[in-house]
């Protein structure tokens, strides 16, 4: 474990001892007794460096300090950031990706392994089954990994050549990973559009043929979504399921060849979640078109 793992748990820890007061004076000796005076002093005068606490020698060992009202400020980003539900989540997915790396070449790992690892640790908190399982169904369906499963549930995955790229970037995101992935590429390719009215051919133009409509389309319903999600009144909860619909159907769109039958089933997952969750998307002209297209009504 790192200082500043360390260090920030101590924050979160004197957060709650003090109750959030900046005169409070805790000693911070039960904090961690594993560790001994000795280390825990060291954590402490890291803190204060940093202006986080104040220490006093009134305790022989050293270890009695208070937060600043820097320290009390950052506590509380650290406790806003371990209980919000799109933190969490990347939290899963990067420890999912990094718990494969560690296992190269191979890059498989039993899901009872990763369960009992330090990946499922944030802050003083551990991530629910749940929230892993969502996290390897979003990377089953941007192709990082693969999964071996039963009926019943998953039993181990296994990181891609793709995932095995992403665990090899140094910090370890996937979300900025993909987004890259997804940049725009200068192509030259031609294609025949035959989607309904005359037939175009042309340079730079898009393939057409996904299950009936343009996957150009469907790339702007996923923006929509993705923006209406950002700014909709609804439980963070419901935003960061909504968010990684919209963007798992966005990274299938960004593939060289993207498979028909999962563009569909991605799209009407996108298009279920946001008419549930996202009334206010209006809808849009493009919602309506995807709508008519999967044969699923808007109302």
């Amino acid at each position: 474990m790192t200082i500043e793992i360390e260090t920030d748990l101590l924050l979160v820890w004197l957060r709650a001892e003090s109750a959030g007061d900046t005169q409070a004076l805790v000693d911070a000796e039960p904090f961690w007794h594993p560790v001994g005076d000795a280390r825990l002093v060291t954590l402490i005068n890291y803190l204060k460096a940093a202006g986080m606490v104040h220490n006093t020698e009134l305790h022989a060992s050293g270890t009695a300090c208070s937060l600043t009202p820097r320290g009390l400020a950052e506590a509380d980003r650290l406790i806003a950031e371990r209980d919000n539900p799109r933190m969490r989540f990347d939290h899963a997915l990067n420890g999912l990706v990094a718990a494969g790396v560690a296992n190269y070449p191979s890059g498989r790992v039993e899901v009872i392994d990763f369960l009992l690892s330090k990946h499922m640790a944030v802050l003083d908190e551990i991530l629910e089954v749940a929230e892993v399982f969502r996290a390897v169904e979003y990377l089953e369906a941007n192709k990082i990994l693969t999964v071996d499963q039963t009926p019943q549930t998953i039993r181990a995955f296994t990181l891609t050549a793709l995932g095995i790229e992403c665990g090899f970037k140094d910090p370890i995101s996937v979300r900025n990973f993909l987004n890259e992935q997804q940049r725009p590429r200068i192509h030259n390719e031609w294609n025949i559009t035959v989607n309904g009215g005359a037939p175009q051919m042309g340079q730079d133009n898009t393939q057409n043929n996904v299950f009936g409509y343009d996957p150009q389309q469907l790339a702007l319903f996923a923006r929509e979504v993705l923006a209406a999600a950002q700014s909709a009144d609804v439980p963070e909860e419901v935003r960061a399921v909504v968010i990684a619909d919209a963007e798992a159907l966005a990274a299938e769109l960004a593939v060289g060849a993207p498979e028909p039958g999962r563009i569909r089933q991605l799209t009407e997952r996108v298009l279920q979640s946001a008419k549930t969750n996202l009334p206010a998307l209006g809808w849009t002209g493009v919602a309506q078109l995807v709508s008519a297209s999967l044969g699923i009504p808007l109302f």
